[in-house]
């Protein structure tokens, strides 16, 4: 027991600092350094919120250690597009950390020790810890967890754990005072539970406006779209908006990055042809592990299986070859036999169209005659093939398992011999003209060295270096003239209000605050971007207001358009009503319009999407309130208007409900509660005077 607790105890402190790092992450301390903000350098202010500073060596170690736990989880270093992503996270998560506890300070939130006592050493301790003792089969060893907390080894590590909790104590406090006043009555709880099992049959007819009114049917005067606009203005109140121009500058691997991976494998491969251990060497250098797994043809990339299965035998060394991924060297460790025959096979596919079939036909013998003449195959299939997705590559299929391709092709491929060429073949597809060239049962295992082609960082210092002399030469000169000179493609944004995300570029806090911070025309210095580098101008600039009628005119001349067509479909939805007998199927609606469509639902429920009607809340909430046998007066949604006759509705089960309530209003109170808990904290965001100077840190 003694040598159990020691192991544990170590085992312990490790999960317990995880823990700690991500309580203070996620829920907050005193992560501004306020009592060290007297450092010189590192004291540098990455930001403020309501005047309280974060400085960026306090910053820098959150992201690090946040990317340090990526890695560890997921075994390889995150890219620059998730370090950025990572950077985020932490920025948002420690502003809100700032004023979640200035909302504790105020609300006068508090912890005791005696709370946390009670809770650790309760019947129902903190998940996490309790989590340590539990054993293979799922018991909870309360003995050895009390033992643990209580030896005085592990005073230290109790202490930092204590520090957390009482963190996430607090955390817990703020969000219940916050959203106290959430609350779910019966009504919610009895409607999610018909809406997830009672169960209706019906048939529904759709008056579509879009079918049924012609757009010339209805007349919108300008005075219609004025006064619309008028009465309607609050609708069209927009935040300010920024466009830019931009000229992006890659970061790609150049010509000397990928030599050098090149070099660096056949130094390997000389390496083990001198005796060393393939899988040693791939344990430094492969970017991928190898597998024990036999692999088919069909299951691996094309250009991995053709460098693989062609020519090889067990034991060689094959590459260095460049694949779509990087240079691989792959040893072969084996081929064994399989069961199932695979063929690799080229096609010319011909359409068959459905006014031009004879003619497709008399094309497909005419390539096939071609082809047996001695005419390359591949030249065939890139001039005449309509499979555009292999014609590019000479009509190369690949190796094909049957069951992968369509009967007729597959039947014809696995009946020819290798080197034959067969058709036309007729499939739902067209007229095929196939060429096999092996068959094969073979399957293999390899090692494999993968080295991926990254950009060096001299490359990488190059494109920064050719960016930043776009930005001297554009903010000297002219932006379009300068990029036009040197032959860059010139992109533009769509609109964007500040904090947004941008098109083509994401979430970028130094391209948003450039955007927002200067003048039209401004350009900008080279900002760093998810692989690579931008310079940008300030294209168009439009402050908060209400649009102009112009340019919101079509817009509300087509909801106007919509909101007459729905009356007018509404009144012949009305009509039809009128002429229906009670015990008439809703079919007889497509006899007098054939416009209208009849959809049946057997045993559905009103949670969710109805297979061709999908989900109209309108609609559901008029069908609930119907009983068997009723046809319901015109009900109208977003889409038009619906008459239904309900057939069929399922009883409401009280039993099950009862069994049931309890968890559902736990849901639904959760789900409420969450979403106000994030809207408030949206809220504070914007009323809080946060200083954002990232930018000036990363670029």
């Amino acid at each position: 027991m003694t040598k159990i607790r020691e192991n544990l105890a170590t085992f312990f402190s490790i999960f317990a600092g995880i823990f700690v790092v991500y309580i203070v992450l996620d829920w907050g301390m005193d992560i501004t350094g306020r009592k060290q903000a007297s450092r010189s350098l590192e004291a540098q202010e990455i930001g403020k919120v309501n005047g309280e500073p974060i400085l960026s060596k306090d910053f820098s170690e959150y992201v690090q250690r946040a990317i340090e736990n990526q890695k560890a989880q997921t075994g390889t270093d995150p890219d620059e597009s998730q370090i950025r992503m990572i950077r985020e996270q932490v920025w948002n998560q420690l502003v809100e950390n700032i004023l979640y506890n200035e909302k504790i300070k105020e609300l006068n939130i508090k912890v005791t020790d005696q709370e946390l006592i009670d809770w650790v050493r309760g019947d129902n301790p903190p998940e996490f810890l309790k989590q340590q003792f539990i054993d293979s089969t799922g018991t909870f060893n309360r003995q050895l967890y009390d033992a643990t907390i209580m030896d005085p080894k592990n005073k230290a590590i109790m202490a930092r754990v204590e520090e957390a909790l009482r963190m996430q104590r607090l955390r817990e406090k703020l969000q219940s005072a916050i959203t106290s006043v959430v609350q779910v009555d019966e009504l919610e709880i009895k409607q999610r539970f018909a809406d997830q099992n009672v169960k209706y049959d019906f048939e529904a007819a759709f008056f579509d406006p879009n079918i049924l009114i012609p757009d010339d049917a209805i007349s919108i005067t300008e005075k219609d779209l004025r006064d619309y606009y008028n009465d309607h203005s609050d609708e069209y109140k927009t935040e300010a908006t920024r466009k830019l121009k931009y000229v992006r500058f890659d970061e790609k691997p150049s010509k000397a990055d990928s030599e050098e991976v090149l070099m660096t494998l056949q130094d390997i491969r000389k390496r083990i042809e001198s005796g060393s251990d393939f899988n040693e060497l791939a344990k430094t250098f492969s970017e991928t592990p190898s597998t024990d797994s036999y692999f088919k043809h069909g299951e691996l990339p094309q250009d991995k299986e053709n460098a693989l299965f062609t020519g090889s035998k067990k034991g060689d060394l094959v590459g260095p070859v460049l694949l779509a991924d990087g240079y691989h060297l792959f040893q072969i460790v084996d081929f064994k036999n399989g069961t199932e025959e695979a063929v690799h096979v080229k096609h010319i596919l011909i359409k068959k169209k459905v006014n031009d079939a004879e003619n497709a036909k008399i094309r497909a013998e005419q390539v096939l005659s071609e082809a047996k003449k001695g005419t390359d195959f591949s030249e065939l299939a890139k001039k005449y093939s309509e499979d555009p997705a292999s014609a590019i590559k000479g009509g190369d299929l690949g190796w094909v398992k049957k069951g992968v391709m369509v009967k007729p092709f597959e039947d014809a491929a696995f009946n020819a011999k290798p080197g034959q060429i067969v058709g036309p073949v007729l499939s739902s597809f067209g007229y095929h003209i196939i060429q096999v060239l092996a068959k094969d049962k073979r399957e293999v295992r390899f090692n494999d060295i993968h080295i991926q082609i990254r950009p060096s960082a001299k490359t990488r210092n190059d494109v920064a270096q050719k960016a930043q002399d776009f930005a001297y030469l554009a903010k000297e000169g002219s932006f379009e003239k300068e990029a036009e000179l040197s032959k860059y493609e010139i992109i533009e944004t769509q609109p964007f209000q500040k904090g947004a995300s941008i098109s083509n570029i994401g979430i970028n806090n130094a391209v948003n605050k450039f955007a927002f911070s200067n003048k039209l025309g401004a350009v900008s210095e080279a900002i760093s971007l998810t692989n690579g580098f931008g310079v940008f101008m300030v294209s168009e600039i439009k402050e908060a207001g209400i649009r102009p009628f112009e340019e919101v005119k079509n817009i509300i001349e087509n909801r106007l358009k919509r909101e007459k067509k729905i009356e007018k479909v509404k009144a012949i939805a009305q009509q039809i009503r009128n002429e229906i007998n009670p015990g008439d199927s809703l079919q007889i609606i497509k006899v007098k319009n054939p416009k209208v469509s009849v959809q049946v639902a057997n045993a559905v429920t009103l949670s969710g999407y109805i297979p061709n009607i999908g989900r109209d809340l309108n609609l559901f909430g008029g069908i609930s309130k119907m009983k068997p046998g009723d046809i319901s007066g015109v009900i109208e949604s977003q889409r038009g208007a619906y008459l239904v006759k309900l057939y069929n509705k399922s009883e409401f089960d009280t039993t099950a409900y009862k069994a049931e309530a309890p968890t559902l209003r736990s849901q639904i109170l959760t789900e409420r509660r969450n979403r106000f808990f994030s809207e408030w904290t949206e809220q504070i965001k914007k009323q809080a005077e946060i200083v954002d100077n990232r930018d000036l840190f990363y670029r």
